[in-house]
């Protein structure tokens, strides 16, 4: 099994990592640099260039390999502007002097350049550029990239899967534990918010707000037959990707503890877990500038309950039959434990600040 584990840039990671029986990959980004990548947020560890290419050289002697995120969708047109193309060719030339193996990008012209002038780095095509289909998936593979991640949104539509996988002859992968909404409306935006909040050209110096997660909270919370329509794969049901040839599998959540993602790893390695699956879930909560905003309620997923789930998506079409089916909502009614009055009260706050945003008094008041 080839997993590909976010890294927090805790060392003491590796050493647990380097004793697993898969083929671990480690990936993660500085937390702001001129490419920036798809990810933010305060639970990330600063980090130098110098200290990345200590650890990246850590990795290599224990043993693993070291995939380093440039995923931003969206570069501003920068990488037109012609000093700030010298930059970006000199952040290239340091991940190459630093010994990453690959890199995931989501910008086809990055993915061009990259297999041009850098043709010693494999290059990943990240799921957000939304490989979602086989035109897609070939057109990738025809500018020489090594991998792709597939779009989540695809994770249980089998007969594609199968179809990629005949049509392209580089190696596939898939995210294993995002809570992302299913065909989720905000998530074009979310990542190009992300992408522009790691840059450090960006004006704002990173700032930005958690507009597009609170909305995505607010629906699970609000309906939750999202929380079972997410594509996220149960450990058990990993062995069934690999049975249609797709090559490796990622896991979400390098802004996490070296102990969740331990352990997350453990689960997907040994191919089962006992207990809450919520617990292997990477669900990115609001970070709001508002005291009022608590921790969001509890949710139980029983695992066990699951087993056979994914045997209803070998002939569904989800794309064009979710209306028409409620599948997913008595799955949740079985397997999911959540206080209503708690969940109620906690999407109510959040409302609350959606509605600053959209009424623009967060901007235009003194004090909020």
């Amino acid at each position: 099994m080839h997993l590909l584990i976010p890294s927090n840039w805790d060392e003491d990671l590796l050493s647990s990592l380097s004793q697993s029986r898969a083929d671990i990959e480690l990936y993660s980004a500085l937390p702001t640099s001129m490419l920036g990548s798809g990810g933010t947020g305060p639970d990330i560890p600063p980090m130098t260039q110098e200290q990345a290419q200590e650890y990246i050289k850590l990795t290599h002697s224990s043993g693993l390999t070291f995939n380093y995120l440039i995923n931003a969708p969206s570069m501003n047109n920068m990488e037109w502007d012609e000093d700030t193309h010298r930059d970006l060719l000199k952040h290239l030339d340091w991940l190459s002097n630093a010994g990453v193996d690959k890199v995931t990008v989501a910008i086809p012209y990055l993915a061009e350049l990259i297999k041009h002038q850098f043709p010693h780095i494999k290059v990943e095509i990240s799921t957000i550029a939304h490989v979602n289909s086989v035109a897609r998936a070939e057109l990738f593979e025809s500018l020489g990239v090594d991998s792709i991640i597939l779009h989540t949104n695809i994770n249980r539509d089998f007969e594609l899967l199968r179809a990629i996988r005949k049509a392209v002859k580089c190696e596939l992968g898939i995210l294993t534990n995002s809570l992302c909404l299913y065909q989720c409306p905000y998530e074009y935006y979310h990542n190009d918010t992300l992408g522009h909040a790691t840059q450090h050209y960006n004006p704002l110096d990173g700032f930005y707000m958690d507009y597009c997660v609170t909305r995505c909270t607010l629906e699970r919370f609000r309906d939750a037959s999202q929380f079972i329509k997410s594509r996220w794969i149960r450990p058990e049901d990993v062995s069934r990707y690999e049975e249609i040839g797709i090559d490796f599998f990622k896991i979400a959540g390098r802004a996490m503890s070296s102990e969740w993602i331990i352990n997350t790893t453990e689960a997907y390695v040994s191919g089962q877990y006992q207990g809450n699956l919520y617990d292997l879930l990477y669900v990115p909560n609001p970070k709001l500038e508002c005291p009022r905003v608590g921790l969001p309620p509890k949710v139980y997923i029983d695992n066990q309950a699951l087993e056979g789930f994914l045997d209803f998506f070998k002939k569904q079409d989800c794309t064009s039959g979710c209306a028409r089916c409620n599948y997913c909502q008595k799955t949740a009614d079985k397997v999911l434990r959540l206080d209503r009055p708690e969940a109620d009260g906690y999407t109510s706050t959040l409302k609350r600040f959606v509605n600053d945003l959209t009424t623009s008094k967060m901007f235009l008041a003194k004090k909020y």
